[in-house]
């Protein structure tokens, strides 16, 4: 049976021939949690991200249509990677137009792919939640303003394990830890840390 990610495999080679389906395919896929990461990652909210939407969208296009070697990835790590590609790409462009603002009144081709509800990927079949104290929109502003206030290499092993979903045994590569008890332990801390923050009423 074929796995999702053998099926990104070969999206990935028809969209570097020109498919322009395989690259719709593509976006659907990744573009909702790609721009989750890359937003968290570049400490941006989503609701101030929009104007750089372009950016994202055409980021992402040169990371499919450059893939090399991908076949030896999991797609968690293939997730990661693409998303660590992206991240690059945009502050790149950053540096180089700080100055310029892009993306506003223009077509966006893929703008019907939203991103998922963050406080549904962080809690996800975790219970409790802090639900009873927030829910919804109320709920996910909560989660992201914790996760962008929180020690950058906590976020970075929540955005990692929850939203790429990498192996603890991974995210020890990925970070340059050895022991993955270490790796689960660090996982903890920063989820307590998160949960405390979602569960403060001021």
């Amino acid at each position: 049976m074929e796995s999702p990610f053998e099926s990104t495999v070969e999206l990935v080679r028809d969209a570097q021939q020109g498919n322009r389906e395989a690259l719709e395919s593509l976006f659907a896929r990744y573009l909702p949690r790609v721009r989750q990461i890359v937003t968290f990652r570049l400490g941006v909210r989503p609701s101030q991200f929009d104007r750089h939407e372009e950016i994202v969208q055409e980021a992402l296009v040169g990371t499919f249509q450059n893939l090399v070697r991908y076949e030896e990835r999991t797609e968690a790590t293939f997730l990661n990677w693409v998303s660590q590609c992206v991240v690059n790409t945009i502050r790149m462009h950053f540096r180089r137009e700080s100055a310029q603002k892009r993306g506003g009144g223009k077509v966006r081709f893929f703008g019907s792919y939203e991103s998922e509800d963050v406080s549904a990927v962080v809690f996800a079949g975790k219970e409790p939640t802090p639900s009873a104290v927030y829910s919804g929109k109320e709920l996910a502003e909560k989660v992201e303003q914790a996760l962008f206030e929180m020690k950058e290499h906590w976020r970075e092993v929540i955005i990692q394990r929850l939203f790429c979903e990498m192996s603890y045994a991974e995210i020890g590569a990925e970070m340059g830890i050895r022991e993955e008890a270490t790796v689960r332990k660090v996982f903890s801390r920063a989820m307590d840390e998160l949960r405390q923050a979602c569960e403060t009423t001021s």
